[in-house]
């Protein structure tokens, strides 16, 4: 049998027997064409590969790129004068030519690449994509739309002692507008992308436990605590890998980048005004949500979770916290710190993560052992169904530990929800939440069928 080959030139596999790649004509060992001086081959900041040219016109080209950071392929984008302006006007070109063909597009940054600046961004490809991307192009410039970002930060919810300050220019683009977020192993910076003209979530890798701030640096507080701290880093970095593949799926929070500054890391997302489903039930004093409400909830992160699974990922980590609802009152899936490759037997970080309420039995196990054992699809769907308990009852369930050693280790639902809505909700919380795995919903598309069935 032989073994597929990853093309040099668009960085999709294809047969070992083809003598050239059906995706893009690539062939190795062939003459690469050269424009303005790049050639499918180069190799910039040790980190991305350039693939053969995509789309060119007399002020334009679009390459295919890897970005062996993200571990990721992409497209970049060069215009004649580089300008911020002519690349943000020509990424709204593309981003309207490929949605008109209901195909998504993220623009992801904006930055320097081999000495001359471009615009990263992601494309569902199209069969006739070059045609479109060429025909966008030869239509002018578009105006852009008024930026995004010249808004007031938000309020602080308290100074963050060990924060960046405000103002602070993050790789001469992302300027702090406020510390939005502060968690065990991180803090998440609301910017102003610069060049861009918008909004980002800025995640910094500050695990407060190793590290300290020695402004603006990141410095590890041990030598004991080097090993960990380093342990600590390349999670971060498998957090932003992951969140990679994930670009065009919805109810995902979009990666933008992820750079180094400041002797630690920082991973660029999509910024995201709304309010998480954790404050939002504080905000409505616990009031529990109607079983309809409870699924607009639910199934959108039942959708992301299918599409982690799909691709061997845990979250690990659903609890209302971790679920966003936008201005819009769309539903995101937020924070993949705690992440895993359903194939990865290494030692685990998720443990750190571990939310008692919300988290399955298997995932204590790991917490003692260190290593993830028995976790699957169903991790995730019992944490799905401990959110949805919360929901519909404005109450947190018994968490695993305690019902593993209780009589009755049944998902009781509240007497007055019971008359309300008879016992089939209770039936399927505790078919999401069984504490032998035997026994529980496999999947998120299953539990989804289940939700879909009950309204």
């Amino acid at each position: 049998m032989k073994m597929p080959k990853v093309c040099r030139g668009c960085f999709k596999e294809w047969e070992e027997g083809e003598k050239r790649c059906p995706h893009c004509g690539w062939e190795p060992g062939g003459a690469c064409e050269t424009i303005w001086g790049w050639t499918a081959g180069d190799v910039f900041e040790k980190r991305y590969l350039l693939g053969m040219a995509y789309c060119a016109t007399e002020d334009a080209v679009t390459w295919r790129i890897y970005d062996n950071l993200l571990k990721i392929s992409c497209f970049v984008l060069r215009t004649a004068d580089e300008s911020a302006e002519s690349l943000r006007g020509r990424g709204e070109q593309i981003r309207r030519a490929c949605h008109r063909r209901e195909a998504s597009v993220k623009l992801l940054a904006i930055k320097t690449i081999g000495g001359k600046r471009v615009l990263v961004y992601s494309m569902e490809e199209l069969p006739d994509g070059a045609e479109v991307l060429g025909e966008a192009f030869r239509e002018g410039v578009c105006r852009e739309e008024a930026p995004t970002c010249m808004t007031e930060s938000p309020e602080p919810e308290s100074r963050k002692e060990q924060a960046l300050r405000n103002g602070t220019v993050l790789d001469g683009r992302y300027r702090i507008l406020d510390c939005i977020g502060v968690g065990g192993f991180g803090m998440i910076y609301l910017c102003e992308e610069l060049l861009m003209g918008r909004l980002t979530a800025v995640k910094e890798y500050f695990p407060s436990e190793w590290a300290e701030r020695e402004q603006p640096y990141v410095a590890v507080k041990q030598s004991r605590m080097v090993e960990a701290y380093r342990f600590g880093l390349q999670s971060f970095y498998k957090e932003a890998r992951i969140l990679a593949k994930f670009i065009h799926t919805p109810h995902i929070v979009t990666a933008y980048d992820v750079l180094e500054a400041n002797d630690t890391a920082y991973l660029v997302m999509e910024y995201i005004p709304g309010i998480s489903i954790g404050r939002e039930m504080r905000a409505r004093e616990y009031q529990p949500y109607k079983p309809g409400e409870m699924a607009d909830i639910i199934l959108p992160v039942a959708e992301a979770l299918e599409a982690l699974h799909s691709s061997g990922i845990l979250h690990s980590d659903i609890s209302p916290a971790n679920v966003m609802r936008g201005e819009e009152g769309e539903i995101f899936l937020i924070d993949l710190g705690a992440a895993s490759d359903m194939l990865d037997a290494q030692p685990s970080f998720s443990a750190a993560f571990l939310k008692p309420d919300y988290a399955a039995p298997e995932q204590y196990r790991t917490a003692r052992e260190g290593i993830p054992r028995d976790e699957g699809p169903w991790t995730d769907v019992y944490a799905l169904g401990a959110t949805m308990y919360y929901l519909l009852t404005g109450r947190k369930p018994m968490d695993a530990a305690s019902r593993l050693g209780a009589k009755n280790p049944t998902v009781v639902l509240p007497g007055r929800f019971r008359l309300k809505y008879g016992g089939k909700w209770g039936k399927l919380i505790n078919h999401a939440m069984a504490l032998e795995i035997q026994e529980r919903i496999k999947g998120a598309a299953e539990l989804k069928e289940e939700i879909r069935k009950l309204l």
